[in-house]
């Protein structure tokens, strides 16, 4: 099981790796962010920034919100696809994020996912941005009493 989690771990790294550097460079006005969060029950955040600019490291909780679900089929496999709105509440501000994320579920009861993200609101030092990147995560067995989720968010934040 431990095998299991630690190679969904490593794939959605790489994922996460291959998106950030598929993001390309910034242009003016933009610094490159990483968002990491973890879990079981309570969600936290890290943020992290990647290049020099305004926004400075921040952390706090992390709440779900308000999302769709619907099916597609990929190359054959079945994926669900939802657009949850995360909402980061640190100490130097509001962060909502939208993702669009695709979830792959392992044999073993492990979700991973993929997918994009973009911002829709912030407060304080986040009132006025807008940003945009790719995001990775994995998420423990339904059957565990208490889940880790860990989700890694590569990207830009610039004024709007």
């Amino acid at each position: 099981m431990r095998k299991t989690l630690v190679a969904a771990v490593a794939l959605v790294a790489m994922a996460a790796a291959f998106a950030a550097v598929a993001s390309g460079g910034t242009h003016s006005g933009a610094q490159r962010v990483r968002i990491e969060a973890t879990g079981t029950g309570a969600v936290t955040f890290v943020l992290k920034p990647m290049s020099k600019g305004r926004i400075q490291g921040d952390t706090g909780p992390l709440a779900f919100c308000c999302w769709r679900s619907w099916n597609v089929t990929r190359a054959g496999a079945k994926l669900e696809v939802t657009n949850p709105r995360l909402t980061l509440f640190g100490r130097r501000g509001t962060l909502q994020i939208r993702q669009r994320i695709e979830w792959v579920q392992l044999p073993d009861g492990y979700s991973i996912w993929t997918g994009t993200w973009k911002v829709v609101g912030g407060t304080r030092a986040y009132a006025g941005l807008s940003g945009h990147g790719f995001d990775a995560g994995v998420w423990e067995p339904e059957t565990k009493p208490d889940r880790d989720i860990r989700i890694r968010l590569f990207g830009v934040l610039e004024p709007k």
